[in-house]
This record gives structure tokens, C-alpha cells and sequence, in this order.
């Protein structure tokens, strides 16, 4: 029996990995196809939506399949660039600044409605202290415990918990006034508050919103940070939390029309699985356009399914706000 070349091998697999090549390559356009149906709400919208969370999977797999199908011909070598486009396609992010009026230092953690122990949540604020803490899925078994361990870091809280995954809470340094709980269209609770940094009114929303496993959860998720945005006028807000949303989706697009900015990065924060290099970033801080970014990161492993994030706003101008 004739022996296969190893070339031949390698040449088959390259003609396999071509047409693997062309969902991957339509994954990683869908962020800005997006942009064409950002306001619409049907079904095709909505499966779209949902494959495009998944852009650094798309670029790691497109890596790899230029690198395969490079076997056949070189010049997939000359397409390998595209895997950056998961950079370029998100939506609008909060400008960055080097230097600034410090003003507020931001985090957003989904502590996991399993996780009873927060030992290691008040690690990281201890070691990485916050002005606000946005909450998600907070038990009351876990608001007990935080409360025993961080009152006197955070004096100042407001916890609406619930043995379900939608409890939900916010520390502060500072006092919280004007502190309502709200619900959204599908009930769903998310709190808003008012801090003051340099005498200036801040309003602050912890939100974590339906994962959008229906259409109509989508459509909810999107219309509240719609909502959010425009409810923020004049008014400098920051909102945090589990967003159960990507950079690259409709909620975000959204929320960046209207004026809420991502301050947080696109790194994946969920699940922790695997250090989350197949995870996707859907906790995030945004804020308006009163701020620049002046740093942000993922947190450690708390414990939950879910890394925290943290991140730095300073003011644009402060005369601006006064």
C-alpha cells in the first residue's frame, strides 16, 4: 500500500480549514453589521446578537486557520491581520487620560448567588480599595457576611439582596443620598444613588440586567441602558455591573449612542473557567461623558463565576460640571 505524503495531508486539512474560515471571518464582521440593525428587534437580530459576543474566540480560532490554510497557499498569511478587529469594532470607549482630576475609582463584581464566603472579594477591595462598589447576585447570607468584614472600609451601603440572582447593592466611602430601588420592564431591581466627589452631584446605577436568552430579554436588556443613558443628562453617572452584555453587542452600541461609555476593558470576566481565555467581558463600569479613563483592570477570582472589574475615572473638565 502506497504511503500518503505528509504534504498531501497538510493540503487536505488546509482545503477543510478554508471553509471553516468563512463563518470565523463572518463572526468576526458581525460587530460591524451591527451597526445596520443596532435599533432593530427581531428574531434574526436577536441570534445574531448573541453570536457576536464571542469576538476573541473568532480571532484565536481565524489565528489559527490562516496559520493552517498558510500550508496551501502563503498569501492566507497576508489575511492573519484581521484577527484585530475584535479591537477596532467595539463600541465607543471612554477616552483615556494619562493624568487628571482625580475623581472616582469604580468596581463592579458578580459575587455569584452560590458563594456564601466574601473573604476574598474584601481582599481585593482591601488591597485595592474602591469609592463605590456595585454588587450583583447578592445574597443576604452574603450581605451579612460582607457587611461584619467591610462596614468600616464602607460605611456607607445599600443592600437589596435576594436569594435568587438578581440581589443587588452598592457600597460606598461616601454617603449615598437620594437612594431609590427601582425595577425594570421585566422586573428586575437595580438601585440608584447620589454621591458627591468635590461637591459635585454624582448619580451612580447598579444594574445587572436578564441574560439575553430570549428575544425579549435582548430587548429589555438594551432599552434599560437606552433609558439609563438619556436619564443621565446633565448629570455625571456611572453604571455598573454584570451587563450580561458584550462591547461588540446591540445593548452597548446602544448605550454609546446615547451617551454611556465603557471605562472597563474588553477582557473576558465570565465564566472564570480556564483564566477566561474562552470567556467574554460582560461586567463593565460606563460612564458619561463628564469622565476620561484614567485605568482600569480585571479583578482576581473572588470565588464567583465572574471576575470583578475596577476602573479610574477622572474629570474632563471640572468647570464643565460645576
Amino acid at each position: 500500500m502506497t504511503a500518503v505524503p505528509a504534504s498531501s495531508h497538510r493540503r487536505r486539512i488546509a482545503d477543510h480549514a478554508r471553509w471553516l474560515a468563512l463563518p470565523c471571518a463572518f463572526g468576526l464582521l458581525l460587530p460591524l453589521l451591527g451597526r445596520l440593525w443596532s435599533s432593530s428587534s427581531n428574531t434574526a437580530v436577536w441570534l445574531l446578537d448573541l453570536a457576536t459576543h464571542w469576538q476573541l474566540l473568532y480571532a484565536l480560532c481565524w489565528l489559527l486557520l490562516c496559520a493552517i490554510c498558510a500550508a496551501r497557499t502563503w498569501r492566507w498569511l497576508l489575511l492573519a491581520p484581521l484577527a484585530l478587529l475584535p479591537l477596532f469594532s467595539t463600541s465607543m470607549p471612554l477616552q483615556r487620560v494619562d493624568d487628571g482630576k482625580p475623581a472616582l475609582i469604580v468596581a463592579a463584581a458578580n459575587v455569584n448567588v452560590g458563594n456564601r464566603d466574601p473573604a476574598r472579594l474584601v481582599a481585593w477591595l482591601r488591597a485595592q480599595p474602591a469609592d463605590v462598589v456595585m454588587l450583583s447576585e447578592l445574597t443576604p447570607a452574603y450581605a451579612d457576611a460582607l457587611q461584619r468584614q467591610l462596614g468600616d472600609d464602607y460605611p456607607h451601603r445599600e443592600f437589596a439582596p435576594d436569594d435568587s440572582p438578581f440581589g443587588i447593592g452598592v457600597l460606598s466611602r461616601t454617603p449615598l443620598t437620594a437612594v431609590e430601588l427601582h425595577a425594570s420592564a421585566d422586573g428586575i431591581p437595580f438601585l440608584t444613588a447620589m454621591i458627591t466627589s468635590g461637591n459635585v452631584p454624582i448619580r451612580v446605577v447598579a444594574v445587572h440586567p436578564m441574560p439575553p436568552m430570549a428575544m425579549y430579554w435582548q430587548d429589555e436588556r438594551d432599552a434599560l441602558l437606552r433609558m439609563l443613558a438619556r436619564q443621565a443628562g446633565r448629570t455625571p453617572t456611572v453604571v455598573a455591573g454584570d451587563l450580561n452584555a458584550t462591547p461588540w453587542s446591540t445593548a452597548m452600541l446602544g448605550a454609546a449612542q446615547n451617551g454611556l461609555f465603557r471605562a472597563t476593558r474588553s477582557t473576558p470576566t465570565w465564566p472564570v473557567w480556564g483564566r477566561g481565555v474562552f470567556g467574554i467581558p460582560i461586567d463593565h463600569v460606563l460612564a458619561t461623558m463628564h469622565w476620561r479613563q484614567a485605568g482600569s483592570s480585571r479583578g482576581p477570582d473572588i470565588g464567583s463565576d465572574h471576575y470583578p472589574v475596577r476602573a479610574t475615572l477622572v474629570w474632563l473638565d471640572y468647570r464643565d460640571i460645576e
